[in-house]
């Protein structure tokens, strides 16, 4: 064998090296985008679950809430004018933070960041929660992507609800 023969064996074995490199940094970048999504889905959980815990342990914006749907609210907004300036400010607060979370929420489902069953039955069910929160407080949609104005359009339309504007208002 010749050196140029031993340095042709030596090039294709490199060659065949780097190739095998390739492909196991090719699944570690994939097993690295899985937990990636996993701890997404963890955080934005753990977020749901906190919001919901102070929620419950706040008395002063659960008592907000009870006092609006005794009055009827969402189902009449009129039922508002049981609240006092201050609580429909909180209300619009909290019900805000909420927009942002589903909005978050459908950001992530789009960019496949989130398990598809759960974006296809659990988000659509928060979307169901929030349009009539979002149309009793008249909270519009004006700030959000387009994309999740137009998926709560859908959502809104197909369930019987109130349905935003294109541009995202009441």
């Amino acid at each position: 064998m010749t050196a140029e023969e031993i340095n042709r064996w030596l090039s294709t074995l490199t060659n065949v090296g780097v190739l095998i490199g390739v492909v196991l940094l090719v699944i570690e970048l994939d097993q690295n985008a899985e937990l990636t999504r996993a701890e997404i889905h963890s955080i934005r959980a753990q977020a749901s679950a906190e919001r919901q815990m102070n929620l419950a342990n706040s008395g002063e914006i659960s008592r907000i809430f009870q006092k609006a749907f005794a009055a009827g609210f969402p189902a009449h907004p009129a039922a508002l004018d049981v609240l006092t300036d201050e609580d429909r400010f909180r209300a619009r607060l909290f019900i805000g933070g909420m927009k942002e979370a589903v909005a978050n929420w459908h950001f992530q489902c789009q960019r496949g960041m989130l398990d598809k069953e759960l974006c296809e039955a659990s988000y659509e069910a928060q979307v169901k929660r929030l349009v009539p929160l979002l149309h009793g407080m008249n909270i519009g949609l004006g700030d959000m992507r387009r994309s999740f104005v137009a998926d709560v359009r859908r959502i809104a339309r197909a369930e019987g609800l109130p349905v935003p504007n294109e541009d995202g208002s009441w």
